[in-house]
Formats: structure tokens, C-alpha cells, sequence
């Protein structure tokens, strides 16, 4: 009997052995994982990331600046965004004086409301309902002047109607479209896009299918055109 239980322990023992081999390997394995994964997130904070192409389906991206422009800015951005009201209000005029007005680049605006501000979208709308009456970039830019007027409503319409009087915009066809919600899925197709070309935040500025934040933007600007002697 005793040496039928050593061997059921030392088979027992010889069975265990490996078992806890290939733990030990799993567990190495596993820290390696983490330390690439540790750093390769860290990779993305630190350098521009790359970014797909992304389009409103159906029409073309609100645009301002010459055609041919030698640099492209694509702003993903989000009307309710406190850092894109920043950048709005504080950084944008000085860029177009700077590169706009002067030829150097073309600022293509994408929208890219994002879910946990309830009112992005209405917003987007809003600016869209204007876009029909060539009243963009006036509306872009009241929305986010007024952006701590209205971004905490639960009703932000008569807020947008507001601004359409207030750019004199035909009131009558500009709440049509809103109530209509007529560009409603352009601006939930931007939404999905802008998730599709792996955009992370707001504002997000794209330039040669690389993503650069606000601070980032001018050097980089700079960096596109050094490299084409410009």
C-alpha cells in the first residue's frame, strides 16, 4: 500500500510539474504583452497618429481658403467641445490670418459630434441649416462664441433660432430644416466616419492622413510646407 502511494504521489508530482511550467511560460508571456502594449500606447500619445480618409456622404466639407492651396487642413471637431470652442475663439482667427489669408492653406471643417454631449448634434444641424442658406462659416462661428449659452439646454432650438435672426437667415426655411431634422444623417454619416478614419478627440486637425491636436497644428502647418519649399 505505501509504495502504491508514492506512486500515486510521484505521478501526481510528475503531472504537476508541467502544469505549473506552462503557467510560469503564460505568465512571462503576459508581461511581455503588457510592456508592448505600455508601449506602444505611450507611442501614441507622443507622436501623431495616422488617420483614413473621411467625407460627408453626399456633399462636399464645408471649406475655406484657396483651392489650391498647397496645404490641406482637415478640423475634426464637435460644436459642444470645450477644447474646440477653444480653438475657435482663441487660436482659429489668428490661423487664418496667418495661413488662410495668405494662401498658404485650405481648412476643410468635419464634423464629429461626439456621444456625451447631447446637444453636438443639434448643433451640427444647425450649422448644416445655415450651410444651406451659404451661412456656414457664420453660424460655425456663433455657435462656438455662444457655446456656453446653449450647450447646457435641454433645448437648444430657440437658442439656433436665435442666430439664424441674428445672421438674417430666412427663419421660416431654417427652422423647417431643423424641426425636419433634414441633415440629421449627413451629420450622423460624418459621425460614423469620423470614427471610421480612427479619430480619437476633438478638435483633431489631419494633414497628409496624420492627426495632430491644436498645439500640435501650426508646426506641423509649417512642416508641410517646408516640405514643399513653400
Amino acid at each position: 500500500m505505501a509504495r502504491t502511494t508514492q506512486r500515486g504521489r510521484a505521478a501526481k508530482t510528475t503531472r504537476t510539474t508541467p502544469m505549473l511550467r506552462n503557467f510560469y511560460i503564460l505568465l512571462g508571456l503576459m508581461v511581455v504583452v503588457g510592456i508592448a502594449v505600455v508601449g506602444t500606447a505611450t507611442l501614441r500619445r507622443d507622436a501623431p497618429a495616422a488617420a483614413g480618409t473621411a467625407s460627408y456622404a453626399g456633399s462636399d466639407l464645408p471649406a475655406k481658403g484657396s483651392a489650391s492651396a498647397p496645404v490641406t487642413v482637415v478640423e475634426y471637431a464637435d460644436f459642444q467641445c470645450p477644447g474646440c470652442g477653444a480653438f475657435a475663439t482663441q487660436m482659429e482667427a489668428q490661423f487664418t490670418r496667418d495661413y488662410i489669408d495668405t494662401g498658404k492653406v485650405r481648412m476643410l471643417y468635419h464634423d464629429f459630434p461626439l456621444q456625451q454631449h447631447p446637444n453636438a448634434i443639434p448643433a451640427a444641424e444647425a450649422a448644416r441649416c445655415a450651410a444651406q442658406q451659404n451661412a456656414f462659416w457664420p453660424m460655425h462661428d456663433m455657435l462656438f462664441a455662444r457655446q456656453d449659452a446653449w450647450s447646457t439646454q435641454s433645448q437648444p432650438l430657440a437658442a439656433f433660432l436665435g442666430y439664424a435672426d441674428a445672421l438674417k437667415l430666412d427663419r421660416a426655411a431654417f427652422q423647417s430644416c431643423m424641426e425636419q431634422h433634414s441633415t440629421q444623417p449627413a451629420v450622423l454619416a460624418a459621425r460614423q466616419a469620423s470614427m471610421n478614419a480612427s479619430i480619437m478627440q476633438t478638435p483633431t486637425f489631419v494633414i497628409n492622413g496624420r492627426q495632430y491636436d491644436a498645439t500640435q497644428l501650426r508646426s506641423a502647418v509649417d512642416a508641410a510646407l517646408g516640405a514643399q519649399g513653400k
